[in-house]
């Protein structure tokens, strides 16, 4: 077991990661979608920090984590071992974990491997394109963006305008190492996880079955798709999707509305205890 104050770089199941601890209290995971760097949670982070111990990190092979062989061949089954082996040797009391989009499957993915170690989840945004009846129309809708990127800057300008689609507007609130550690690990992006996540889908049973609360949030400017993955995944889980303030980024210009509904699910942790 290791304490952290700050930051440090944790070795852990196979990989090295780099990991930020703030505050003080309950703890609360956050795990980074696309680009798989923890600076998109920071004012995010910074608000739950006043009454949560944050546990933020970057995803392996991504930003401040070494980058690593294995980065060519990976899925969310291996991101979701990460969070275990991470909380297993942070050895962190059951925590609340958030995810936006690739990394709200990520999130659910973990809930699902090692329930005991969640006391709840909120999948924000899931990324959830393996279950949708048009996945096609999906990717018809981001392709021609990395396209034009690629066609500007080759990976490093397919990966930002990819970003820069999800986040909107928002995307001005991303600090500029982002963008800078963004294009350097582009290949990872794009290469690497882009169809490796969108294919995984978990199983409906397993998801009817699940005991951590569970909370599935989607955002007021979003992509129909998202909506569609959100409802799959809420109505399997016999609960309802909840629809929030800001679009597919929205913990960047509406931090304080997500440490809402992540504050809430400790309430349903105690109410399902």
């Amino acid at each position: 077991m290791r304490t952290i104050e700050g930051t440090a770089l944790v070795e852990t199941n196979g990989t090295t990661i780099h990991v930020e601890v703030s505050g003080h209290g309950s703890p609360v995971l956050l795990v980074p979608g696309a680009a798989g760097d923890a600076r998109q949670y920071s004012d995010l982070a910074r608000l739950l920090a006043e009454n949560h111990k944050v546990i933020s990190y970057d995803r392996r092979n991504n930003a401040r984590s070494p980058r690593q062989e294995d980065w060519e061949k990976t899925s969310v089954e291996q991101h979701a071992a990460d969070v275990v082996a991470l909380l297993e040797a942070l050895g962190t009391q059951p925590c609340v974990v958030f995810g936006n989009s690739t990394g709200a499957l990520i999130t659910l993915a973990a809930v699902l491997k090692a329930p005991k170690l969640f006391s709840g989840a909120v999948l924000h945004e899931p990324a959830l394109m393996g279950v949708l009846a048009n996945p096609n129309d999906a990717m018809a809708t981001v392709q021609p963006v990395i396209a034009a990127g690629m066609e500007d800057g080759g990976l490093a300008g397919g990966a930002e305008a990819f970003i820069r689609f999800a986040a909107g507007d928002a995307a001005a609130l991303l600090p500029p190492d982002f963008f800078e550690a963004l294009r350097n690990n582009a290949r990872v992006l794009l290469e690497g996880e882009f169809g490796a996540f969108a294919s995984w889908r978990p199983e409906p049973a397993a998801l009817a079955e699940l005991t951590v609360p569970l909370a599935v949030l989607s955002a007021e400017q979003t992509a129909p798709f998202f909506v569609e993955a959100a409802e799959w995944i809420a109505s399997h889980a016999g609960i309802s999707r909840r629809t929030v303030p800001g679009g597919h980024m929205g913990f960047l210009d509406h931090p304080a509305e997500l440490a809402k509904a992540i504050d809430e699910m400790f309430s349903a942790a105690t109410q399902n205890g």
